[in-house]
């Protein structure tokens, strides 16, 4: 059978895909669809030669190899996809997945916490914007238990507990600190202490380290916190002074500063 006689793949593209009028049988304007580009082809022959196309060959494609620009728009393809699937979802009745925020971690002592909304830092935080109501209750309950016990102001104590742990009660730091206070376990069974986790046990073992902190460097309160956070030798190695260090100092600023917010 003769190669001539067969429509190959490229006539078919250049024909009809990519509109190319170059021998195009009459009667074959526009794009015609395949069967009816064949059949005007099958016609045109049999008023040459009286013999018609026979079909494709494979021969023909791979002797005749196409190639063509895609134009094809994935980005507004993309969106025509997301807003069909809007569609089908509104009319079932269902709403589209919200994509959940990845979890962060705190500035104070490299805390695990979960995600939560952006927020003005300068501003106050409570333990109600942190905790559930029963436990901030219970934090605050035991805030107060412990200012009376050590003879320390409320306000100091939820400095402290702000810049520790930001009121997580369940918080570890990356050293292995423990609960609202950031209770060392060594620290915690000197004190006391069974369950860091607890947030009466927690804060009233943190409360009284406090105390001993002020006790040992004559009530100054910088030099206190400073042992709270750097540890009583790290003091006693400068003369009792606050270590020069940038987080120790840092740490001081930040705690009175909340303690005066949340006085």
């Amino acid at each position: 059978m003769a190669v001539e006689n067969h429509l190959t793949v490229r006539d078919y593209f250049d024909r009809v895909l990519f509109g190319g009028n170059a021998g195009r049988p009459a009667g074959t304007a526009g794009t015609p669809s395949f069967h009816g580009l064949m059949s005007a082809l099958g016609n045109q022959r049999r008023n040459q030669d009286d013999t018609a196309p026979a079909g494709l060959t494979v021969v023909d494609y791979f002797k005749n190899p196409v190639s063509a620009k895609c134009r094809f728009n994935f980005r507004l393809a993309s969106a025509a996809r997301q807003k069909k699937q809007a569609n089908s979802d509104a009319a079932k009745g269902q709403s589209a997945p919200v994509p959940k925020p990845a979890g962060r971690q705190t500035a104070s002592a490299g805390l695990q916490t979960a995600p939560q909304k952006s927020r003005d830092p300068a501003a106050p935080i409570s333990p109600n914007s942190q905790t559930g109501s029963g436990e901030s209750r219970m934090i605050e309950k035991s805030i107060h238990r412990a200012a009376r016990r050590y003879n320390l102001p409320p306000g100091l104590i939820r400095g402290v507990i702000r810049a520790e742990s930001n009121f997580q009660v369940a918080a570890v730091s990356r050293a292995g600190a423990q609960g609202l206070m950031q209770l060392m376990p060594e620290t915690a069974r000197e004190l006391g202490v069974s369950d860091p986790f607890d947030i009466e046990q927690n804060i009233d073992g943190g409360a009284r380290y406090l105390r001993q902190m002020l006790d040992s460097f004559d009530g100054d309160v910088k030099t206190a916190l400073a042992a709270y956070n750097a540890g009583p030798g790290t003091v006693e190695k400068y003369g009792g002074r606050i270590p020069p260090y940038q987080e120790t100092e840092r740490y001081i600023d930040r705690v009175l500063r909340f303690s005066k917010q949340m006085a």
